[in-house]
C-alpha cells in the first residue's frame, strides 16, 4: 500500500491520470485498491471514484445524519467553495468558442486565451471583471499576465495543470468532473437559495450542458 497515495487521499486529493498519473495508476490494480479500502475503513472512510474511469477521493463509508447535514451545510457555502472556479471555466469556454469542452485531460493554451481575448472587447471587458476573484490580478497588469493567473488560480484549486511552459499549455485534471457533479446536484435538487446563486445560474447550466455533451462528463 503506497503511503503517497493514502496522504494525497487524506488531504482531500482527486487522484486522476493527469495530475498524479503514478499514484493513479497505482490505484488501477485491484488489490492496492483493496487495501486503501481496507485501511480507510477504519476511519470510517472508503475509496471512491467519478465514474468508471475517472479519478478517485476521500468518501464516507457511511452516510448518516451527521454526513448529510455536513454535505448540505458544503453546498450552502457554494458561492465562495465553488462559485470563483465556474466563473473563470465558463470564460475560458467562452473565450475558446467551443473548441474545447473542458473536459479531463484537454489542454488550455494560454496564447490561445490571449489572442481571443485582443480580437474581442466583450472578452477583455470580462476578464477584468472578473480580476477581483482571480488571485493577484489587477488592472495594471496586461491582459497575458493576468490569464496566465487566471489559469494559474485554477492550478491551484486542483482543476488545471500546467502542463508546458514554454507554451504555456495547461491540461485539465479529473477534478473537473467533481464540479460538474456537484453543478448537476444543485441544478436537479436547488439545493443553493436563488438568493445565493444569484447570476451564476445561467452559467452552471452552460457548464453542465458542456459536460453532458463531452465524454469526460460524469455519469
Amino acid at each position: 500500500m503506497n503511503a503517497r497515495v493514502l496522504k494525497l487521499l487524506l488531504t482531500g486529493e482527486y487522484i486522476c491520470p493527469v495530475r498524479y498519473r503514478m499514484e493513479f495508476e497505482l490505484l488501477g490494480d485491484t488489490s492496492e485498491r483493496e487495501e486503501v479500502d481496507a485501511w480507510l475503513l477504519s476511519l470510517g472512510m472508503r475509496l471512491a471514484r467519478l465514474g468508471d474511469e475517472g479519478a478517485f477521493f476521500l468518501a464516507h463509508d457511511h452516510i448518516g445524519q451527521k454526513e448529510i447535514t455536513q454535505v448540505k451545510n458544503e453546498l450552502l457555502k457554494f458561492r465562495d467553495e465553488y462559485g470563483p472556479a465556474v466563473l473563470l471555466l465558463d470564460f475560458i469556454r467562452q473565450a475558446d468558442a467551443g473548441r474545447v469542452q473542458l473536459s479531463p485531460g484537454e489542454y488550455i493554451v494560454l496564447y490561445q486565451l490571449e489572442a481571443a481575448v485582443s480580437q474581442s472587447s466583450m472578452l477583455e471587458t470580462q476578464l477584468k471583471g472578473l480580476l477581483g476573484i482571480i488571485t493577484n490580478a489587477a488592472m495594471r497588469n496586461t491582459n497575458h499576465e493576468n490569464l496566465r493567473r487566471l489559469l494559474d488560480h485554477l492550478a491551484r484549486d486542483g482543476y488545471v495543470v500546467l502542463a508546458n511552459k514554454d507554451t504555456g499549455a495547461y491540461q485539465v485534471t479529473g477534478k473537473i468532473e467533481q464540479l460538474y457533479a456537484v453543478l448537476q446536484f444543485l441544478d436537479e435538487n436547488k439545493v443553493v437559495p436563488d438568493t445565493e446563486v444569484d447570476d451564476r445560474e445561467e452559467v452552471q447550466e452552460d457548464l453542465v450542458d458542456e459536460a453532458n455533451a463531452g465524454e469526460g462528463a460524469p455519469s
